[in-house]
């Protein structure tokens, strides 16, 4: 005490560093202790300055006046501090869940009604799309997707008509679903085709990897890597087989077109959609024929001579139309 003593004594004098006068201070205007003994020396020099006005141990006026206006600014800062603390511990956490809020907002769309956009790649080209989640997604020609602008804090959730290739990105809490035509693909993170055009007959699912489930008409069907699945839209069947190739189903967007014991009609329809040409058939008995092919030839006129090293059908071309015989 005796230390404190001899700093608020040169303090007072007026002889101490800046730095001791700023701790005599921040002690009697936040302490008890400091508060007492200041209070002390107040009365003590209230009576030397009775007994004795001539007395140079005294607080002079001036002096007197700056310590008090020193104490009192003081004082108001501590008093001030305290009342910010209380009132920020009232408001700070409105302010975070608002904060939280108008992120998670931006993020989702759980406050506002949900907004979507649609994306068609015409026949001919293809695309590539990247969600605000992560998720890539490779999309053929002649495909139609409907996506929001944010996903919801509970699932994400697209429509598609066409062909696509999804690499999920991985949220065990918000699964990702495809839907396609009054069916759906429910994965929570994995790699997977899905070929669902509105005017053919089947939808088929093939998973590379991780786990995914098919949902129609109330029934529920697991896939797990390798496998394909192909569900009639007419009959309502719907088939699970293991493949031993199954990253051969989404080689088209590696540019490369693929088909094993494909029948010509379908060979026809991919054809078109790849290239924007219109197929004319004159002879109906070529429709007997499928074709097994794999080839990274992008050039139409060199895949159509390929076809007819396969089986007896010939392709006469004239620009966009192509007439199809025996």
């Amino acid at each position: 005490m005796s230390a404190k003593r001899n700093m608020i004594n040169r303090v007072v004098g007026e002889v101490s560093t800046k730095e001791d006068a700023q701790e005599v201070v921040e002690w009697f205007s936040s302490t008890i202790e400091g508060q007492q003994h200041l209070a002390d020396m107040l009365d003590k020099d209230a009576y030397v300055m009775g007994d004795d006005l001539f007395s140079d141990k005294t607080f002079s006026p001036v002096q007197s006046d700056k310590l008090f206006k020193k104490i009192d600014r003081e004082i108001y800062q501590k008093s001030f501090r305290r009342t910010s603390l209380k009132v920020a511990a009232v408001f700070l956490p409105i302010f975070i869940v608002s904060l939280l809020a108008f992120y998670f907002n931006k993020q989702t769309s759980i406050f506002e009604g949900v907004k979507y956009t649609e994306l068609y790649i015409p026949y001919g080209e293809d695309a590539r799309i990247f969600f605000q989640d992560g998720t890539e997604v490779y999309l053929n020609s002649g495909t139609r997707i409907r996506y929001p602008e944010r996903f919801g804090i509970r699932q994400r959730e697209i429509f598609l008509d066409g062909e696509a290739y999804f690499n999920v990105t991985t949220n065990s809490k918000r699964p990702f679903i495809v839907n396609a035509q009054n069916t759906s693909v429910r994965v929570l993170g994995t790699s997977f085709n899905v070929n669902a055009y509105s005017e053919s007959e089947f939808i088929k699912v093939v998973l590379d990897e991780g786990k995914t489930s098919f949902h129609v008409q109330g029934s529920s069907y697991s896939m797990t890597p390798g496998q394909l699945l192909e569900y009639n839209k007419i009959t309502g069947r719907t088939i699970l087989s293991n493949l031993s190739k199954p990253s051969s189903a989404s080689l088209w967007k590696d540019n490369i077109i693929y088909f094993y014991d494909t029948p010509l009609a379908e060979v026809l329809k991919v054809l078109e959609r790849k290239y924007d040409v219109k197929f004319h058939l004159q002879a109906t008995g070529a429709l007997e024929y499928s074709y097994t092919i794999t080839t990274k030839h992008t050039d139409l006129e060199a895949i159509l001579a390929e076809l007819q090293k396969i089986a007896p059908v010939r392709f006469d071309q004239k620009e966009k139309n192509i007439f199809v015989t025996l």
